[in-house]
């Protein structure tokens, strides 16, 4: 679980990453135009503000600050949608109920999302070292705002997670710093540390180029995290 070092990170072994074609980014003239559905908006406010919170890391809060004055601008919005959720996770329902049921803060972030589910591009993720049996048809991935999210632009991403119990995520190198918010108990390991327990509204960051893992055990995990995209 070292941090890589003297060598570039290709995104290919950023899990996270395991888009499936070349997005279609907007162009930066078109940043702004638009105005997002009132529940992107409250989700990205809430969000923002339990990661900007005092009780939240330091290098966590820098880097969803970075990504909160970004937001202030929009990115091409896709209309919400309804009906049954393509490719979404069986378990998703169940994690989100258990989300609204974690405290009075988490209730209105439980409801925006719900809402969401139905807009998002639900991506299974690839396999990798010490990750779980069956790791394919117990994880799903999808981005809310960035390349191939609900709110389309090439700046930013805002992602999230969901496992089924008792899944563990592959060993992987991240390429950018990435801030993370749990929505549900988990146990994570980041660079050379141990792996430690952490619960619902637990805020963490993980720096570019250093190793990551994340595992559940009785309970699905459901996660949000945030990055910068790189500028090209």
């Amino acid at each position: 679980m070292a941090r890589a070092v003297g060598r570039p990170i290709k995104r290919g072994a950023d899990l996270l990453l395991n888009d499936e074609e070349k997005p279609a980014y907007i162009r930066l003239h078109d940043i702004g135009r638009e105005r997002r559905p009132r529940p992107l908006q409250e989700f990205l406010n809430d969000v923002g503000g339990l990661m900007l919170s005092a009780d939240a890391p330091a290098v966590a809060s820098f880097v969803a600050g970075k990504v909160l004055q970004k937001l202030l601008k929009t990115g091409k919005v896709r209309p919400l949608e309804s009906g049954p959720r393509a490719g979404a996770p069986e378990g998703l329902d169940d994690a989100i109920d258990h989300l609204a049921k974690s405290g009075r803060k988490y209730e209105a972030i439980a409801g925006q999302f719900r809402s969401l589910a139905d807009s998002l591009l639900w991506r299974r993720g690839r396999s990798g070292p010490f990750a779980s049996l069956n790791f394919g048809n117990t994880h799903s991935h999808a981005v809310v705002v960035g390349p191939g999210g609900m709110e389309e632009r090439a700046d930013l991403r805002v992602g999230v997670i969901y496992m089924d119990r008792y899944t563990r995520f592959p060993d992987h190198v991240q390429t950018q710093p990435r801030a993370f918010i749990l929505f549900s108990p988990g146990e994570i390991c980041l660079g050379n540390s141990q792996w430690f327990s952490a619960a619902t509204g637990t805020v963490f960051a993980n720096d570019a180029g250093q190793s990551f893992a994340i595992r559940c055990t009785a309970r699905p995990l459901l996660a949000v995290w945030c990055q910068v995209e790189p500028e090209t």
